[in-house]
């Protein structure tokens, strides 16, 4: 093992560091590798040069640092114990985000008239977000003779339909009554009969909702006059994502004015190779990350994709995501699935532990005593706290969770300082 010294402020200026040591991916968690690394030698330098301790580096094919007390203090060198966990094994597969088709709402017009921007209020823009129970739009109904006299004609017609439904709705809760009773005193009904009711009685109940429903908007309509304005709310939050009217134009009735898009809700749509369709538990939850983020969200499985994938031929698999933050469709995901292989003990390192070398991912031992060992990380895989490895002779092991980039700094300056 060979010691160099230093009694003194290194020239770091008289090195030049071209090689870049940053993998393809590693700008995900921060600034560029390179950046980052340049920064870690000169500030190294510094510290080492102000302690005036003893680096010892081993030849450049070893990938041990020693550092005095002071140097690990100085240098703030924290280290974690690792923890062993029961990982099911993983198969990464890929795909996008797609809006889900239940938080998809359009505002249309009740009736024919011409549509307005709401007093003191823009029209909205795309990704505007709308607020349920708000307007901003309204429409100026266009009322003739023969519009008021149809209007007429169908308010009857409703009005006969809700003396119906009322009388099909008392005969529905009877009915309800009657077989939760028997039901309740074991005679000879059954609880699909009791259902059976009830359903009938809920779909009774909206009916007569219904009908009490357009009774009041056609008998509103009726009474607005020609120069009056109907306001149109909105009936769901979320995001203006098509604007298909905008004020001033004469729309007709049931016309869509606003596509309204709510994102809290999103479906990961992910591939399936024909190959590993066996191979996978179809029903786990799995965790999904979108391109340029770092956090992983939990997934619950919906169903299977109508067609198959053009690429893999394969399964097409949907997801559903609670999505919190500013994802939208049409991101590109990765997604990591259980296998339905049996969890094995495997070693987490903490993601902070892991730094980038060479396009291969490493992380320090501290061997206690100032002793540092660098170690590759082989076949990692990625969980939502950072890399599984099967390697359970590292399960007492303490590793470098803050200071992994300054130690690498320092063997790669004394590899450099040798070089020279």
């Amino acid at each position: 093992m060979i010691a160099i010294i230093s009694h003194g402020p290194c020239r770091w200026w008289n090195i030049q560091w071209s090689r870049r040591t940053a993998a393809p991916d590693c700008g995900r968690y921060g600034p560029p590798c390179g950046t980052i690394l340049a920064g870690a030698i000169l500030l190294a330098g510094s510290i080492v040069a102000a302690t005036a301790g003893t680096v010892a580096a081993a030849p450049s094919r070893s990938n041990i640092i020693h550092l005095t007390v002071a140097q690990e203090r100085a240098l703030n060198i924290q280290s974690v114990a690792l923890k062993t966990q029961k990982i099911h094994p993983m198969l990464t597969l890929y795909g996008e985000l797609r809006k889900n088709p239940d938080s998809v709402w359009t505002v249309s017009s009740p009736l024919a008239g011409v549509v307005l921007n709401m007093p003191r209020k823009r029209w909205p823009q795309l990704g505007t977000a709308v607020v349920r129970g708000s307007s901003m739009a309204r429409i100026q109904p266009m009322v003739s003779t023969s519009l008021q006299i149809t209007l007429a004609l169908e308010l009857t017609k409703v009005k006969a339909d809700l003396t119906a439904a009322k009388v099909t709705q008392s005969t529905a809760t009877a009915a309800f009554s009657r077989a939760k009773t028997l039901y309740g005193q074991n005679n000879a009904v059954s609880l699909e009969q009791v259902q059976t009711a009830q359903a009938a009685m809920a779909a009774a109940d909206a009916r007569v909702r219904a009908d009490v429903q357009s009774i009041a908007a056609i008998s509103k309509q009726l009474k607005t006059k020609s120069g009056g304005f109907l306001p149109l709310p909105f009936l769901h939050n979320g995001t203006v994502t098509d604007i298909l009217a905008h004020p001033g134009q004469a729309v007709a009735a049931d016309q869509p004015l606003l596509k309204i898009e709510d994102f809290h809700m999103l479906l990961a749509a992910v591939a399936l190779p024909a190959t590993d369709s066996g191979t996978v538990a179809l029903g786990a939850a799995v965790h999904v990350q979108a391109l340029g983020h770092t956090h992983w969200l939990a997934a619950k499985p919906v169903t299977l994709g109508p067609k198959a994938d053009r690429q893999t031929r394969g399964l097409s698999l949907l997801y559903l995501i609670n999505n919190a933050g500013a994802l939208r469709p049409g991101m590109a995901i990765t997604a990591k699935v259980p296998k339905k292989a049996k969890a094995v003990a495997m070693v987490v390192i903490p993601r902070s532990a892991v730094i980038w070398w060479q396009g291969e991912r490493w992380m320090y031992i501290a061997r206690g005593g100032g002793v540092f060992a660098m170690r590759e990380l082989m076949d990692p895989q990625a969980v939502p706290d950072g890399y599984a490895i099967n390697d359970l002779s590292l399960r007492a092991a303490r590793v470098v969770s803050q200071g992994a980039q300054l130690l690498l700094s320092m063997q790669l300056s004394s590899m450099l300082k040798k070089a020279g």
